[in-house]
């Protein structure tokens, strides 16, 4: 599956996304990685899904809440939504921009030293 079917495909349930935006998305990952579909699928597809979710969050951080006494909507939350979904589609970004060669992590002291 091309990465530009895979993001068509993830983002289809977002209303105003067009093949349009995917293809910018998708062609400015591809610069500002250096990297192509051929050489790192995963990679350019993480990337152009980070600037999805950062484009679709700038346009809903207008949402926003209203209460009129029994009456309420609160759709202010949906800017950090997409704020959290692009970060962590920017950190398997990173997952697969580094290889999966072995890393290591440490957990931190319980003595806290």
């Amino acid at each position: 599956m091309k990465v530009s079917e895979r993001l068509e495909s993830r983002l289809a349930k977002v209303p105003k996304v067009t093949p349009e935006d995917i293809g910018n998305w998708l062609s400015e990952a591809e610069t500002e990685s250096e990297l192509t579909e051929k050489v790192n699928a995963n990679a350019v597809f993480y990337l152009a899904l980070s600037f999805a979710y950062e484009s679709i969050a700038a346009d809903a951080a207008r949402y926003f809440s209203y209460t009129d006494g029994e009456e309420s909507v609160d759709k202010s939350m949906i800017f950090a939504n997409y704020k959290k979904l692009s970060a962590d589609a920017l950190k398997k970004y990173r997952k697969y921009r580094r290889g999966k060669g072995t890393h290591q992590t440490f957990a931190k002291r319980a003595d806290g030293r």
